[in-house]
């Protein structure tokens, strides 16, 4: 699973017709319950297994977060481990009600991934990071957007109907601006110099554009634009 997942976001990414990706798990248990601990054994026992596993995980997240269009983590049920790193490789995260999160390396001797605590520190800082890797604690929905871990939280029964308005408000806007609010905010969290030229070309494409003109136009004539992402 971890290996298909850059395959789908590029086919995901040259689709013109989709502006928002929603990432989710299969049915209403889990958003990912993380690794299956009983293949351990078998394909994370050796220093070499588990650099196979690492590198798939990480070209994994990379795709996500280098992904040109926003990506909203769509979590019912449990989002454990793996789980975890997936959600915060995606720019935003709705959660429904009975959603619960927790790293768990800590009880099983395990490290967990550099990129994905990369991830929970630069979405909740340092200290709650701490908290979350230190003690291995299982949170709540309504714990996990007081510490900054989701945006948003959706009732069971209505979390489809909340998950389409999410993100068709993010679909209605202009591919290149959130474009290159993406890259701004990647340069600002890694500071990297390829990271900001990166985010510097992103905005100088945004004021040639035909959306920019779309959208004074919208203005002045008071209406909603219809951005085309050129």
């Amino acid at each position: 699973m971890w290996q298909t997942i850059p395959d789908l976001v590029a086919e995901l990414e040259q689709d013109t017709r989709i502006r928002c990706i929603v990432m989710t798990g299969a049915g209403t248990e889990a958003f990912s319950a993380g690794a299956d601990i009983s293949e351990f054994e078998a394909n994370r026992a050796s220093e070499d297994a588990t650099h196979a596993y690492d590198k798939a995980t990480g070209q994994a997240i990379t795709s996500i977060m280098d992904a040109s269009k926003p990506v909203v983590a769509a979590i019912r049920g449990v989002c454990f481990g793996g789980g975890m790193a997936l959600a915060m490789a995606c720019d935003l995260r709705l959660a429904s009600a009975d959603a619960r999160f927790c790293i768990p390396a800590a009880r099983l001797g395990i490290a967990y991934g550099v990129g994905g605590t990369a991830n929970l520190v630069a979405a909740v800082g340092p200290a709650l990071a701490s908290e979350i890797l230190l003690t291995a604690a299982t949170y709540t929905a309504q714990e996990a957007l007081l510490r900054g871990l989701v945006h948003q939280i959706a009732p069971v029964e209505d979390f489809n109907t909340v998950l389409e308005d999410y993100v068709g408000q993010i679909a209605s806007n202009a591919p290149l601006s959130m474009l290159a609010s993406k890259r701004a905010i990647r340069a600002a969290i890694s500071g990297n110099a390829t990271a900001m030229t990166a985010a510097n070309e992103a905005a100088r494409s945004c004021a040639p554009s035909q959306d920019y003109a779309e959208g004074r136009r919208a203005f002045a004539e008071k209406r909603k634009p219809r951005f085309n992402g050129m």
